[in-house]
């Protein structure tokens, strides 16, 4: 639709050009104005495409009324509507840019074609501003891919250096010697929700990108998981990391810690990137680098120590579990720097994802179990010892989230009875009503001894199942969003749109595409 203003101090000749522009076209949305004033007003709310005006006007006269137009818009298309045949008012209206000077009377015909000329050009315009829009907009699509593939290069132990010159033209940066950064993220008020910690931890992840490919050559990951990588040409200034800390927890309320691996040739960037990982687990402060590492022997009682204490917080749902899971890493680490050491801890890592599925599979179901269990063995078999690592924490992760939510020995018959319900039938129309009177009990009591024994609600537990399986098939399937929306059990793609957002801190959209590109 193409906004037009007509300004001319003439009722009738307002009355006319309304009348035969909406009679010829169907496209036009019309606003008048009696003078220039009025006109400025409606130029600043209507934002017209094109504007048409006299000269002579009383009080601020047309040519005025033109200049102080432009000083706000450039592009807006001005015809002046004339019954003074001036060579200085022409003179004028060159300098303003105006695309024609038409003399009244002004006939029917004339300025239609004018109107239809103009219309023509401004969508031109358009069309040619969308496509130049579209453009730009794949062309950082295809930066954050290739930047995306780059990272996951190095912490999935790619062949790196196969597209080096790639990387170079695209993301215009040399690629001779450089640091990997690992920045670590987690809550600063225990009691953050989820939803909220994902959306902040995503705007970080914005800020950083900005923040430091200003102060430095750089490129800088999106989150992976609770971390966010970022490699820098040549040497680090540990100032500047010190100083980025404080930032982050008073603008996004997060607690961070920073590895700074030592500068390396890209082709052994990869070690950068294990020593940033190492930095962080064996020291204590914010920022940290290989200089503060004092003893990185491996040591098999030390590594078996930290694989039994993991187990043991995951069988038993405890709380620490994310922390033991970060001391076994530690461990790891350190005992990939030899090959004896290297073979045992990859096999102690492939032989916790045994124990671990074993004791949650129960979640996954029983017709794919087996289906699950070779996913996982065979993504592990054909990885390197780092990227069994991420694979590994990743999945152990989601895996004591489902655990620690599964049903206890003590819990209730009742809400034994309502999960087992609601992993059924999560894709239909559920709700605690209808599944307290099939119990014969109230909904509060229900919902009451539901809450006791898992600690959410019953409407939380059934978002988050229908959530979860959203989740899987905007990573796996080419289904459409509101496809997806109908397979998981809510019938409006808006509220379903809301209800992942809330959850997870992005749209099913942006999720896809993250999920895609990482």
């Amino acid at each position: 639709m193409i906004r037009v203003l007509v300004v001319d101090d003439e009722a009738i000749v307002l009355e006319s050009v309304t009348q035969v522009l909406t009679s010829h076209f169907e496209d036009l949305l019309i606003e008048t104005a009696r003078n220039s004033r009025e006109g400025l007003i409606k130029v600043e709310h209507f934002r017209p495409h094109l504007i048409m005006s006299d000269i002579k006007m009383p009080g601020m006269n047309g040519l005025e009324f033109i200049e102080r137009v432009r000083k706000v818009n450039t592009t807006v298309k001005i015809v002046i509507v004339s019954a003074y045949d001036h060579f200085e008012y022409a003179k004028e209206a060159v300098r303003f840019g105006v695309e024609d000077y038409l003399l009244k009377p002004l006939t029917k015909n004339k300025l239609i074609e004018v109107v239809e000329s103009i219309s023509t050009k401004i969508k031109e315009e358009e069309e040619a501003r969308n496509k130049e829009l579209d453009n730009i907009e794949k062309y950082y699509q295809s930066v954050q891919l290739v930047e995306s593939n780059f990272f996951n290069s190095i912490l999935l132990n790619r062949n790196l250096i196969k597209y080096m010159a790639h990387y170079r033209e695209i993301l215009e940066l040399p690629f001779t010697k450089g640091v990997m950064v690992t920045i670590e993220f987690d809550k600063l008020e225990a009691s953050g929700e989820l939803n909220t910690y994902s959306q902040k931890l995503y705007d970080c992840a914005d800020f950083l990108k900005t923040h430091i490919k200003y102060h430095t050559d750089a490129i800088v990951s999106n989150p992976f998981i609770n971390r966010v990588f970022a490699y820098i040409e040549n040497e680090v200034d540990r100032t500047f990391w010190n100083n980025l800390v404080p930032q982050i927890m008073e603008r996004f309320k997060l607690r961070v810690r920073i590895g700074l691996g030592t500068s390396k040739c890209i082709e052994q960037i990869s070690e950068s990137y294990v020593e940033s990982l190492l930095t962080m687990r064996m020291s204590n402060n914010a920022v940290c680098s290989m200089q503060d590492i004092v003893n990185i022997e491996a040591s098999f009682e030390r590594f078996d120590s930290s694989r039994d204490a993991l187990y043991n917080d995951f069988i038993h749902r405890n709380k620490s579990f994310k922390s033991q899971l970060k001391g076994f890493e530690t461990e790891y680490i350190k005992m990939l720097s030899h090959k004896t050491t290297h073979e045992y801890a990859v096999a102690i890592l492939t032989e916790l994802m045994v124990l671990f599925f074993d004791r949650c599979g129960n979640r996954i179901g029983k017709n794919k179990q087996d289906e699950v269990k070779t996913h996982y063995l065979s993504m592990l078999a054909g990885a390197s010892a780092m990227a069994k690592l991420h694979y590994f924490e990743k999945t152990v992760t989601e895996w004591f989230s489902m655990y620690a939510k599964m049903q206890n020995e003590n819990f209730n018959a009742l809400t034994v009875t309502a999960l087992d319900y609601l992993r059924a039938n999560y894709k239909d129309e559920v709700t605690l009503e209808d599944l307290a009177l099939a119990l014969n009990v109230t909904p509060q009591y229900l919902s009451k001894i539901f809450k006791e024994d898992t600690g959410t609600t019953f409407k939380e537990y059934l978002t988050e199942l229908r959530i979860e399986a959203s989740k899987m098939l905007l990573k796996e399937n080419e289904m459409s969003i509101k496809d997806i929306c109908y397979q998981v059990g809510y019938n409006d793609t808006s509220y379903f749109i809301r209800a992942f957002k809330k959850f997870e801190g992005i749209t099913p959209k942006d999720f896809q595409r993250v999920s895609r590109s990482s």
